[in-house]
């Protein structure tokens, strides 16, 4: 396996566990929403069902389950901070593009007219 197929593992199967611990963690929320429970016990079975899910990932795929989880939060905490980084970015440039419209639309609008 070369370096690059390796490093990209490295960070793929993280992410892909933490993507299984979510999935069953939003079930069991479901289950117990539907099941009328409380929010908070909603709230902490659906924790208790990522780190139990990634766990058992990481100890199918021979690894340490702390190191496992630690790596699965990781990689989502990655994916968050990418992804507020790419709106916050769309949103500067979209106060951009207005300033640069109204400005132009209100030197069009303060032009005195001639006769």
């Amino acid at each position: 396996m070369t370096s690059t197929a390796r490093r990209l593992a490295a960070q793929l199967v993280p992410f892909l566990m933490a993507v299984g611990g979510l999935i069953a963690g939003r079930l069991v929320f479901d289950t117990t929403a539907q099941h009328g429970a409380n929010l908070y016990w909603q709230a902490g079975a659906a924790l208790f069902a990522y780190t139990l899910t990634v766990a058992l990932l990481g100890r199918i795929g021979h690894e340490d389950p702390h190191r496992a989880v630690a790596e699965a939060t990781r990689a989502l905490a990655y994916v968050l901070q990418a992804a507020l980084a790419g709106a916050l970015e769309l949103l500067c440039l979209t106060v951009q593009l207005l300033a640069l419209l109204g400005g132009g639309i209100a030197a069009l609008a303060a032009a005195p007219a001639t006769t």
